[in-house]
């Protein structure tokens, strides 16, 4: 076989495996060793310029009413939003047990989590969107000091760091449905797959966090945060919250929102709305989307600038 047919296609063969193992350990490189993304700074005051007309139809109505009509609406706009601190404080002296945390999974969202929120909350246990073998990866590498890989395309290795400085002894677990779930086919539902899974983890008078994808956190059939509201006792359900924290570019109409409120000199940094129900009549009429969309579907949100 020593021909030099054979030694061409041997060398064919050699170079062919060659790429392969190149090709394979490119892609383990750059999956155990990805890159943080390069998020430049929001610059322009506008990003969505589909909602921008609500806030300048709003700032229009706004104008055109009664000087104490104004008044009242600004006293009232001040007094429920709220800062994020002073949201925390709030919630710190109440008897929540479980908190569904909607997010976007953008680097800037996990960014606030970690700066503003993880550090203050008290907590027993944290549930994330992995699977507990996912997990297992994650708590590996956040153990070996790796200071950036993503859970969902944004870091999460900054959020477990600061939740665990704040709570000694803290949980974290996993309750994303896992492949025997999915495959086994028995809940017919990724969210009821994912409730059962925060069920059997639950741990009756103690704390337990939440943080999905913001659609699982909606109080809507079907997704994670209406199918553990609905097996909640009626006590337990009293101390449960679904929040979703957004920031003021993720949405086109909290964009609007925020741009209306600084408009009318209601100037907030990072704020909070703890009772998304208890806000003027005139804002859910003058953003309707913004009711639509987040108002009607979660109990409190967060927007951070």
């Amino acid at each position: 076989m020593d021909s030099p047919l054979a030694r061409v296609i041997l060398a064919l063969l050699c170079g062919y495996l060659l790429i392969l193992m190149v090709l394979a350990a490119r892609d383990w490189i750059s999956g155990e060793y990805p890159i943080r993304p390069d998020n430049p700074p929001v610059t322009s005051r506008i990003r969505h310029a589909a909602n921008h007309k609500d806030a300048i139809a709003a700032l229009d109505r706004f104008s055109r009413l009664a000087e104490p009509e104004k008044a009242a609406l600004i006293n009232r706009l001040t007094a429920q939003l709220i800062c994020v601190e002073q949201w925390l404080t709030d919630i710190e002296q109440t008897h929540w047990e479980i908190i569904c945390l909607g997010e976007l999974h953008e680097e800037n969202t996990r960014n606030f989590l970690a700066e503003k929120i993880f550090p203050v909350v008290g907590t027993d246990a944290l549930m994330l969107e992995a699977t507990p073998k996912k997990l297992q990866g994650l708590i590996r590498r956040r153990d070996a000091g790796r200071d950036y890989f993503p859970l969902l395309d944004a870091d999460i290795l900054n959020v477990l760091r600061a939740v665990e400085h704040r709570n000694p002894g803290l949980r974290i677990q996993g309750i994303e449905e896992t492949d025997d779930q999915q495959s086994s086919g028995r809940s017919n539902s990724r969210d009821r797959s994912i409730a059962q899974n925060f069920w059997e983890r639950y741990r009756p008078g103690q704390r337990h966090i939440i943080l999905f994808g913001a659609l699982h956190c909606t109080n809507e059939p079907n997704w994670l945060f209406h199918n553990l509201h609905n097996r909640a006792s009626a006590s337990l359900a009293k101390r449960m919250l679904n929040v979703r924290v957004l920031g003021e570019h993720q949405s086109g109409p909290v964009e609007a929102f925020v741009y209306f409120l600084d408009g009318i000199g209601v100037e907030k940094d990072d704020f909070a709305i703890p009772d998304t129900r208890a806000l003027p009549a005139r804002i859910y009429r003058w953003f309707p989307l913004l009711n639509r969309q987040t108002l009607q579907k979660y109990s409190s949100l967060i927007v951070f600038r």
